[in-house]
């Protein structure tokens, strides 16, 4: 068995790696020296903007204006009777959400108005002196901008942070950080059947900028004092190439033109479902079973034991296809096989003109014509490893019989290039295009060529 030797197409870094921060304001990171936010440690060149949230200067809008020209809404009703306004309108949005702008004489009224609201928002002390308490069916949320006070009642916090963003930091109500998406309801259910309070900050994503982008993520902060980060993905396909790019004990996650080492403080997990991706650190691993009841098991992390099948470690043959043909040359390298995990059009293309990748002219097609199918549409689902092969005859034509792979995501390309009794004595060179369908090739992940002559 030969190990095959991977051709790199990337500056390496072994830098320290954290994912979605601490429950405080996100550290500025600099060049200086190590941070530490949440449960890794991070060493980073990057350098993060200097603005602190909720440290904004939030103009004054006319409200009305701007939320009939940009929130949709069922209904629309008027009323003057709530926390002694002049006037107010209100509004029920899709998914039982509920907006109130409460208009005022002048600002100054309005601000003096806002310090009567507990900080809950719960209780409102009338300048009478009555006391009016209020029981909200969701989360409730207030703000004062010029002479109105806002409210909004939801059960997800879906707007939290356009109105944050368009008018500063709530005075009294469930928090403005407050969000929970559609996404971590089901995972929301088990943690509370399996006995636990669970509330919901926004996160800012991984908050690493090397990372894949997220569409939004959300930091569930659990009764026993732990926490895990859920990070939503644009479709389970961009979920999938982000996961594929850990490895198996997630010590190691691989960008397009960097690796990375990562150190947590205490072990890890990762897990996937559609076109989501949950983090959990832990050293008691408490919350694994209800974790592991939505998600399945981790596709990285420290093991733990799973009362159930392990898919993303399955071992044994994976489903792949293949095209073999014959190379122009030897393309300048000197020791055979070789292997280049291909994950995108960008690659395929990288690779070609690095290695110059030309097919012999007596075959009737081109790297072109034999490439075109792999767009980045082919590329979300699956991965292509190429082989070159060294082969002391032309007579000699390799096929490939399997494709395996084992729990630590080492695949093996088990080849055949059996010895015919009559052969010419020119040497030949191949190139093996491995196509993995539907189960993505970790960058970081070995890849060994076995050959039937040895």
């Amino acid at each position: 068995m030969k190990k095959l030797l991977s051709i790199a197409l990337a500056l390496t870094m072994l830098l320290s790696l954290t994912a979605c921060g601490s429950q405080e304001n996100k550290p500025e990171v600099t060049t200086d020296a190590p941070i530490v936010s949440g449960d890794a440690s991070v060493t980073t060149s990057v350098t993060e903007d200097e603005a602190v949230p909720g440290n904004v200067t939030v103009e004054k809008v006319d409200i009305v204006a701007v939320f009939e020209g940009v929130y949709s809404y069922t209904e629309k009703e008027y009323s003057n009777a709530q926390y002694e306004a002049n006037g107010s309108t209100e509004y029920i949005l899709e998914n039982d959400q509920y907006v109130g702008i409460y208009e005022y004489d002048s600002e100054e009224a309005a601000a003096t108005v806002a310090t009567q609201f507990s900080s809950s928002g719960s209780t409102f002390y009338c300048s009478d002196g009555s006391v009016i308490e209020s029981e909200f069916v969701y989360p409730i949320h207030f703000w004062q901008n010029g002479s109105y006070i806002i409210s909004y009642c939801t059960e997800t916090g879906e707007f939290l942070q356009d109105f944050n963003a368009l008018l500063g930091t709530e005075f009294a109500g469930d928090g403005s950080d407050y969000f929970r998406p559609t996404y971590v309801n089901e995972l929301v259910y088990a943690l509370w059947d399996a006995g636990y309070n669970v509330s919901y900050k926004y996160c800012d994503g991984t908050d690493l900028d090397y990372l894949k982008e997220t569409v939004s993520a959300c930091m569930l902060v659990v009764s026993n004092d732990e926490v895990i980060y859920l990070y939503e993905y644009a479709d389970e396909y961009e979920a999938l190439d982000e996961a594929s790019r850990y490895s198996a004990n997630a010590s190691f996650y691989s960008g397009d033109d960097f690796t990375i080492g990562i150190d947590y403080a205490s072990p890890v997990h990762f897990f996937l479902l559609d076109n989501v991706i949950a983090e959990y650190c832990s050293s008691s691993g408490e919350l694994l079973p209800a974790i592991s009841s939505v998600y399945g098991y981790q596709f990285a992390g420290v093991d733990y034991d799973y009362d159930g099948e392990k898919p993303w470690y399955a071992t044994g043959t994976v489903e792949y296809d293949y095209y073999t043909v014959p190379a122009a040359d030897d393309g300048g390298l000197s020791v055979f096989p070789q292997s280049v995990v291909i994950r995108s059009r960008y690659d395929l293309e990288t690779t070609q003109e690095v290695l110059n990748l030309t097919i012999a002219n007596y075959v009737d097609t081109t790297w072109e014509l034999l490439t075109y199918k792999y767009s980045d549409e082919w590329f979300k689902s699956n991965d292509l490893i190429l082989v070159l092969l060294e082969e002391p005859s032309g007579s000699i034509s390799p096929y490939v019989t399997d494709v395996t792979r084992d729990e630590d995501r080492n695949y093996t390309v088990y080849i055949n290039d059996d010895y015919p009794e009559v052969s010419t004595a020119d040497m030949a060179y191949w190139y093996v295009l491995v196509e993995i369908n539907g189960t993505k090739v970790n960058p970081l992940t070995g890849v060994d060529v076995v050959s039937s002559r040895g």
